[in-house]
């Protein structure tokens, strides 16, 4: 979640997580997952040089190109009716190799832009919808003093916005840095309710420094939800995911998305292929290897925005790898809540108004693991036609 410069993703580590690589390389020694869950995630690879130019820079694009009271929102994305997502700063404690905003320019937002921002939230055109603010960047909690400002514009112009979210992953990252003065700027929210939203991929990731600080948020009276990826070599293993979300039930952690790693430039080898994300999520959740309270859905990123795979979503193959989706989203409820809103060149409409769109396929290690049209089939018991597109 940090700009790159020059489309150059620089390696960004924090002290602690300096010393998590040399303790995990100590104990586990450095063929160990536990090792891989920190190296895959943070130290540059150089399969990173390995680029399909037809994935992504970004993950989709959703800006709003809005003026208000003669000045251009920047910063601002609306996906969704009832939400809105600002970012007000690019920075993070870390760079997560598998960013999806690895990409994104850098920039910061200013007082002023975020005044306005607040006031749009509260105009006449959008209050009605206009029900939650999604934070992200960038590491929102990198700037709590700004946090605090949005706050108070927000409460102050928007008093339909019910509840804010944050997204961010400075407790796996940095958790020092979630102290009580942090806290008490998190709480400067009321009456608007807070939610927390963060990553974490793997066990080794709640250490005793991390636990403390997702605990302190949680005694804090803050929701807190997870949405992990599923990252090739680091948690696509059914037992290591099996204690991930049994601890998060523990921590008071929601169990939200397990999002199929995303199609962005760079980033093929994080990416399994999306059968084997099912068979995962197929195992872990009708197992009873984890607490039914505990389960998450198995979902994509599409350029249309999540879906999440169930009966019926998974359409065809094309002959380019990739997966015809389903959705229910329609182009007017995409144009209602952004009319600056453009259809994705991978997506269109099929016969009853809902959109479909391509979505390319990761691929598999040689460890026997199969990315075949059989094996969807068999998942989804439907049958998978390969087309050329």
């Amino acid at each position: 979640m940090a700009g790159a410069k020059n489309s150059n993703f620089a390696e960004k580590l924090t002290p602690y997580l300096q010393q998590k690589l040399v303790e995990a390389s100590e104990k586990y020694g450095i063929d160990s997952k536990e090792y891989k869950a920190f190296e895959k995630q943070y130290l540059k690879s150089s399969k990173e040089d390995e680029i399909n130019h037809e994935d992504r820079l970004r993950h989709y694009q959703s800006e709003i190109h809005v003026h208000y009271e003669g000045k251009a929102l920047r910063g601002v994305e609306r996906l969704y009716r009832r939400t809105i997502l600002l970012e007000p700063t690019m920075v993070c404690a870390a760079h997560c190799r598998w960013c999806l905003r690895g990409q994104y320019p850098q920039f910061g937002l200013t007082e002023e832009e975020i005044t306005t921002f607040a006031k749009y939230c509260g105009s006449d055109e959008v209050k009605y919808d206009l029900k939650e603010i999604l934070i992200t960047g960038g590491d929102p909690l990198m700037v709590p003093k700004r946090l605090e400002f949005i706050f108070s514009q927000v409460n102050k112009f928007a008093p339909n916005i019910e509840i804010i979210r944050i997204g961010t992953r400075v407790p796996v990252q940095d958790p020092l840095r979630v102290n009580s003065e942090l806290v008490n700027i998190l709480k400067s929210v009321d009456p608007i309710k807070l939610e927390i939203g963060t990553n974490i991929n793997h066990p080794s990731e709640l250490t005793v420094e991390a636990r403390k600080a997702y605990t302190d948020l949680y005694k804090a009276a803050f929701k807190i939800y997870d949405q992990s990826v599923l990252l090739k070599g680091v948690n696509d293993d059914v037992e290591v995911l099996n204690k991930l979300y049994d601890t998060f039930r523990y921590l008071g952690i929601e169990s939200h998305y397990l999002f199929h790693c995303i199609p962005m430039q760079g980033m093929g080898h994080h990416r399994t292929s999306v059968q084997r994300g099912i068979e995962i999520a197929s195992q872990m959740i009708n197992s009873g290897g984890v607490s039914g309270r505990a389960k998450p859905m198995f979902t994509l990123m599409t350029d249309l925005g999540k879906i999440t795979l169930l009966h019926g979503t998974i359409l065809e193959r094309n002959e380019k790898n990739e997966l015809l989706i389903q959705s229910h989203y329609t182009i007017d409820d995409f144009k209602y809540r952004n009319p600056s809103w453009e259809l994705p060149k991978s997506a269109f409409e099929d016969n009853n108004g809902f959109l479909r769109v391509w979505y390319p396929d990761g691929n598999d290690d040689d460890e026997g693991k199969s990315d075949s049209t059989k094996d969807i089939e068999h998942y989804f018991s439907i049958p998978i036609n390969r087309v050329k597109k």
